[in-house]
């Protein structure tokens, strides 16, 4: 690629388009994708690159006005690729992690040095620019820079508290909110917070702006969690925090938006990522409000840990994070530095579907589409998984699920639902996407259970009623209850 070039096909390569959300969803863009060719030149990255421009300055509503003419002059496997792009659903093997390796390959460098690059531009793409376009013989960027949000670090999970504990030596335990990413930037009067991705949700969390200026702190960066909590003090799903903040809206029932710090990455002009994570916590203490940190404690006593991990479960939020107090701030870092120590049920349910895999899955039904049970024994769809499959689990499912085919749709194989499998998942949340209204979170595979038949599989009403108490609960499964009447047509697809 020209230099010029270089940060824009990472970040496609990356999943990561430099123009970010555009306004236009999944659907619009897969439809576009069934649209007529034209005939004519060919586009060039840069042609994409400044169609979508226009289109991101354009505001929601006059957003497609500038996407739908470049489908016009995409063929069909660059239609794939666009969209799979710019709705995270892209399926290859460039992704984040191979692109880190590439670009210490090609620019010389130490994948530490190229991680360190990644952090503080806040992309992949944002590195690719720095270590190999136009100005790449110039000293990358080591230090962050305010109101440029970097690549946040990452937890692991621990299958239980008692491993996670065992990996370190000196522990930090506190709450494991679901709640949404925030990183808060202050300098003087001035306050932002950004998202997981590097995108400003400071007016979506207005309501703790006020809250963030009393930082005693000339200049500050902070990590954390925003949260909608309930009057009680409860939290909310991570579904209605994130449609809180998305909304801009103020929930009716009494329920308020929080932040919660747990993290501190600059105090008063000095950079702390390199300091170990105690000094990372003193800064905390010295400089947020109590009431703005996160819960926690420093210990080494297991029986402590649990006593904290007990009470954070009463108090309702989804587990602890362990961490190392020894541990620099650093991008990604999904090691042992921070463990993330959940609470997981298993249900049964049954296979309807599966998807054929791509890369090295290539060739395997892989993307499970999983079903409960309804009350008159048909099943319904609630979610997707291909997590937990080893390659031996996923040779012999491709054979099980093959001689249980009856239709074929794309990618899609349709079989009889008599395959029960034993599912792991932390949590249901209210979904459109499937007929019942629910979906179940972070979905994997335990086992196939052979002992059982179809007829045994966990029922659609019983991951009903564990749905998180909420004023919209009942309101949305019964639009779903609706919805599911309405596609008799498209639910034959699944039923016996």
């Amino acid at each position: 690629m020209p230099a010029d070039e270089v940060a824009s096909a990472v970040g496609w390569l990356a999943g990561e388009p430099l123009c970010g959300p555009l306004g236009v969803g999944p659907a619009q863009l897969w439809a576009l994708a069934r649209t007529p060719e034209r005939d004519g030149p060919r586009l060039t990255l840069r042609d994409v690159e400044e169609a979508l421009g226009q289109a991101r300055t354009a505001g929601r509503s006059d957003a497609l006005d500038h996407v739908g003419p470049l489908f016009e002059r995409l063929d069909g496997p660059e239609r794939a690729f666009f969209a799979g792009a710019l709705t995270g659903s892209l399926r290859q093997g460039s992704l984040g992690g191979v692109m880190v390796l590439a670009l210490a390959e090609l620019s010389q460098r130490s994948e530490a040095d190229v991680r360190r690059v990644v952090m503080v531009v806040g992309s992949v793409a944002g590195a690719a620019r720095a270590l190999l376009g136009p100005q790449r013989d110039e000293a990358p960027e080591a230090a962050l820079v305010l109101f440029r949000p970097l690549a946040p670090m990452l937890a692991s999970p621990a299958e239980s508290l008692t491993q996670a504990l065992a990996r370190v030596r000196h522990a930090r335990i506190e709450w494991k909110i679901d709640g949404v990413r925030a990183q808060v930037h202050k300098a003087g009067a001035r306050v932002a917070i950004y998202s997981r991705q590097g995108h400003d949700i400071s007016a979506g969390c207005a309501p703790v702006l006020d809250a963030l200026a009393t930082v005693n702190a000339t200049d500050a960066v902070l990590d954390g969690e925003v949260v909608l909590e309930a009057p009680d003090g409860t939290p909310r799903p991570f579904q209605e925090s994130f449609s809180a903040v998305a909304s801009k809206s103020v929930p009716r029932d009494g329920g308020r938006l929080r932040i919660y710090v747990f993290d501190c990455l600059r105090r008063d002009g000095v950079d702390l990522l390199d300091a170990a994570l105690s000094s990372r916590l003193d800064a905390v203490e010295a400089i947020v409000p109590n009431d703005l940190r996160m819960p926690g404690l420093r210990t080494d006593s297991p029986d402590e840990a649990a006593r904290f991990h007990a009470a954070a479960l009463a108090k309702g939020q989804e587990g602890v994070m362990v961490k190392d107090l020894d541990s620099p701030y650093r991008l990604g870092a999904r090691a042992r530095a921070w463990q993330k120590v959940k609470e997981f049920a298993t249900v049964d349910l049954v296979v309807l579907a599966a998807e054929w895999g791509s890369g090295r899955r290539k060739g395997f039904l892989s993307n499970l589409h999983l079903g409960a049970r309804r009350d008159d024994g048909t099943f319904c769809m609630v979610g997707k998984t291909f997590k937990g499959l080893t390659d031996e689990l996923l040779r012999w499912q491709t054979g099980r699920l093959e001689s249980l085919a009856t239709e074929r749709a794309g990618h899609v194989v349709m079989v009889r639902p008599e395959l029960v499998v034993e599912i792991r998942f932390n949590g249901v949340q209210r979904s459109p996407r499937y007929p019942g209204g629910i979906a179940l979170r972070f979905a994997r595979v335990v086992r196939y259970r052979d002992d059982k038949a179809a007829r045994d599989a966990d029922t659609l009403a019983s991951l009903v009623a564990s749905l998180p108490a909420s004023p919209s609960t009942s309101r949305s499964v019964e639009k779903a209850e609706e919805r599911e009447r309405r596609k008799k047509r498209q639910l034959s697809l699944f039923d016996p």
